[in-house]
């Protein structure tokens, strides 16, 4: 008998062959993982399967997470691990609110602090941050009626705080001779053509020496005039 004939198998044989050699070499590598999850060998030996390797390896991770098979059999989280979704509000202080204005006190039109304008009541946080940025736009308010203007105050509320504020005059003036074009359109009194008509007109003429001048160009409607001329300085 030839020395080749011992490595002779039949197709079936082969299979089977090959299936223990896998079955072997994944064996030793869950021996090898679960050595070093649990730093101590599991003895395969008293295993009829791989079902119990795996059966095993469930036990230890339960094991680790401090959950034991017999006293929580349902799979019961215990209640010593439980922890609130929440803050502890058992020292909880609630954020002060802000002081209000009492009748007859005000504040500054042009107050840019959003805390001032907060203590008028009916006014908070979203408010009082439309007010300033809307302020800011304009380069300040020339009179109380200007706060129709920021997005949400309407009649109602406008007769509610207008008794709280009171007129300081101090707001920026835009120099229409010496501003550039880009200047002059980030007011909100002002449009595109508005301003590409100011442009043009200081280019054939110079200087613009007054509100006239821009009241004959047909960009400019008498309301657009009384609106914009506060700001202007010639």
């Amino acid at each position: 008998m030839h020395w080749k004939d011992f490595l002779y198998y039949q197709k079936s044989e082969k299979v089977a062959v090959t299936l223990l050699l896998i079955l072997i070499v994944l064996t030793l590598i869950l021996n090898l993982i679960l050595s070093q999850h649990n730093g101590r060998d599991i003895n395969f030996a008293q295993n009829d399967s791989l079902v119990k390797v795996f059966e095993e390896f469930q036990k230890n991770l339960r094991m680790d997470e401090g959950i034991s098979p017999q006293d929580n059999k349902n799979n019961e989280v215990p209640q010593n691990d439980v922890k609130a979704d929440g803050p502890v509000l058992d020292n909880y202080i609630p954020f002060p609110k802000a002081e209000k204005l009492a009748a007859g006190e005000t504040i500054l039109l042009n107050s840019t602090d959003t805390a001032e304008w907060k203590k008028i009541p009916g006014i908070g946080s979203s408010f009082a941050a439309r007010i300033v940025k809307y302020q800011n736009l304009l380069g300040g308010f020339v009179s109380v009626e200007q706060l129709r203007e920021v997005y949400g105050i309407d009649n109602e509320m406008f007769t509610r705080i207008s008794p709280y504020i009171q007129a300081d005059g101090n707001f920026r003036k835009l120099q229409i001779n010496k501003q550039g074009f880009r200047e002059l359109l980030r007011h909100p009194y002002l449009n595109y053509k508005q301003v590409q008509a100011i442009m043009n007109l200081r280019k054939k003429k110079g200087d613009i020496s007054s509100i006239n001048e821009l009241s004959m160009l047909d960009e400019f409607t008498s309301e657009d005039i009384f609106r914009v001329e506060p700001y202007l300085e010639f």
